[in-house]
């Protein structure tokens, strides 16, 4: 519609400039705060439908900062279109907060949600299984790659309406192998928690 066309002219200039961009031509400290301005206008011509789901009022204590965790953005477009189907979301990095997945599962989602840090039920609400697993660039104790999970799951050639990344770091190691092997390819969402603590303190 006129809305949306407008929406993406206005995309335009954005996406060309993150084409054009060389990294190599930036100081460190310049290619952090490019990225951190980047993402902080995401584009707006994509999406007609989109929620803002789970998440808590979180209170660091002695510290006088408060925000929301926990909460995830989620493009409901395609879910929307075809309901007869169960969208299937997979959520690596639970800890104690099920508020994303819950409310997921009680829209007729299936959930498949892993954490190797906790331990809970291997199955919860309407449709959630969870896995006592973690996310990793290699097979290892108690981690998988993400292709291996889809495949052990009969997921490798399913569309995964949404990823869901929050592994405290981690997402940094696992990035590149998401990438290389192709597991993203039929992942139609990406929402991926980012710790760059450790990157800019040494920027």
């Amino acid at each position: 519609d006129k809305m949306m066309e407008f929406f993406r002219q206005t995309d335009v200039s954005l996406v060309d400039d993150v084409l054009k961009l060389d990294p190599t031509n930036l100081t460190q400290t310049e290619a952090m705060y490019t990225f951190y301005t980047l993402i902080s206008f995401p584009v707006q011509g994509v999406c007609r439908v989109l929620k803002h789901i789970g998440g808590h009022w979180f209170v660091h204590p002695g510290v006088p900062a408060q925000q929301v965790d926990g909460d995830y953005y989620v493009c409901m477009d395609d879910i929307l279109v075809d309901m007869d189907k169960p969208c299937l979301f997979y959520s690596f990095g639970v800890a104690n907060d099920w508020t994303f997945e819950d409310i997921m599962d009680s829209a007729g989602c299936e959930i498949h949600a892993h954490d190797p840090t906790v331990d809970f039920p291997a199955e919860r609400g309407d449709n959630t299984h969870f896995y006592k697993l973690g996310l990793g660039a290699k097979t290892g104790q108690n981690m998988e790659t993400l292709g291996n999970i889809f495949n052990k799951n009969g997921h490798s050639d399913t569309t995964i309406d949404y990823l869901k990344i929050d592994i405290e770091g981690g997402e940094l190691t696992v990035l590149p192998e998401l990438i290389a092997s192709g597991a993203l390819d039929n992942v139609n969402q990406l929402a991926m928690e980012l710790h760059l603590t450790g990157l800019t303190a040494t920027s």
